[in-house]
């Protein structure tokens, strides 16, 4: 049975109000502003709606109202004024404050139990949406939880054939994840790029899987990057489209993916440059999708560190002198002074296989 607590300092109205609406509803009486605050505050359920008189002493309705709106779990309470007064001013502060309704004193039992009827209905209906939107919210959850896994499985699935066709692909895309992770936690807490928070761990999940189209090359091309002929060059430089095609086909199949979004940019434009020199499409400057260009930064400094074109592997401090000698050339800059901001980080991070 839904509550309708009544305040009013007039017994006679108190009494009035309560025989009009015992029959519907279960009726709380309370003679004063004062004690109608104290029982909201320490009731495990508040009612349904309010009767409030305005004109009571000490305590007023207005005082109890604003009272209200400042706690929580009274502030979605419908109060419905109770008043003899029939100024137009009266009635627009009770609505300012935040009243549903007002009925004018003297009233009768038919007219009060029509018009709470209403906000009891109304009621009704906002906690039947409430608990529609609960059940869409959890559907939801429910959806993007598994949506969540299938990219996460995707990853690991690409991740296990990458490994199979080279252990040294395989190793490059968990380091580049682990130094991408850092990376994009330290640019989400500067604020300086357009990252949404919500996104991190979908970049983080992509960046595993930008090296996807090496899985086409041949051996030679995967064993020893330092011996190749101009056409194999051109054929190694050709995994960036051949990974981003794999994913655009499925972007044809399940459309508005960030997820996919993200794997495609990274798959294709990581090899871009900021001065437009690179491959595949001679991107320039923000034409680059920003997150291409942080994992380019990311993957350059593995590269440097494990480097495969038969020179010798340049120490931490040395790839980092290197980033930054490329600012303005292969990297952004900015995001290049991000990245030597927190080269300590990067140098701390170990591995398995360290």
């Amino acid at each position: 049975m839904h509550k309708v607590m009544i305040v009013d300092d007039n017994m006679t109205n108190l009494i009035m109000a309560k025989k009009a609406l015992e029959d519907l509803y279960e009726i709380i009486p309370v003679s004063s502003g004062k004690i109608a605050l104290e029982f909201l505050q320490e009731m495990p359920e508040p009612p349904d709606v309010v009767l409030l008189d305005v004109d009571m002493p000490d305590v007023n309705g207005f005082f109890v109202i604003s009272q209200m709106k400042n706690v929580e779990k009274l502030s979605r309470i419908p109060v419905v004024f109770l008043t003899a007064q029939e100024d137009v001013t009266t009635e627009i502060e009770g609505y300012s404050l935040g009243a549903v309704d007002y009925i004018r004193k003297p009233f009768t039992a038919t007219l009060l139990r029509k018009r709470v009827d209403i906000h009891i209905r109304f009621v009704e209906e906002q906690k039947r949406s409430e608990k529609l939107n609960e059940k869409l919210q959890k559907a939801l959850s429910e959806k993007i939880h598994n949506i969540v896994e299938l990219e996460y499985a995707v990853v690991e699935m690409f991740t296990s054939l990458m490994s199979n066709r080279s252990f040294v692909i395989a190793e490059h895309c968990t380091r580049v994840e682990k130094y991408m992770s850092l990376f994009l936690d330290s640019l989400i807490e500067s604020r300086m790029f357009s990252l949404d928070e919500k996104d991190v761990q979908l970049l983080k999940f992509a960046a595993k899987i930008h090296d996807l189209g090496k899985i086409c090359l041949p051996d030679r091309c995967l064993a020893d990057m330092g011996d190749l002929s101009i056409q194999e060059k051109e054929f190694n430089n050709a995994h960036t489209v051949l990974g981003a095609d794999a994913i655009k086909k499925v972007m044809g199949v399940v459309s508005d993916n960030r997820f996919l979004m993200y794997a495609y940019n990274m798959c294709r434009y990581h090899h871009e440059r900021w001065d437009g020199k690179g491959y595949p499409d001679k991107l320039m400057t923000n034409n680059i999708p920003v997150e291409a260009r942080i994992l380019s930064i990311v993957n350059g400094y593995d590269n440097f560190r494990t480097t495969n074109d038969g020179s010798e592997p340049l120490t931490h401090t040395e790839a980092i002198n290197r980033i930054r000698f490329w600012s303005g050339t292969h990297y952004d800059p900015e995001l290049v002074d991000a990245f030597v901001n927190i080269e300590r980080q990067i140098a701390a991070i170990r591995f398995d296989n360290q």
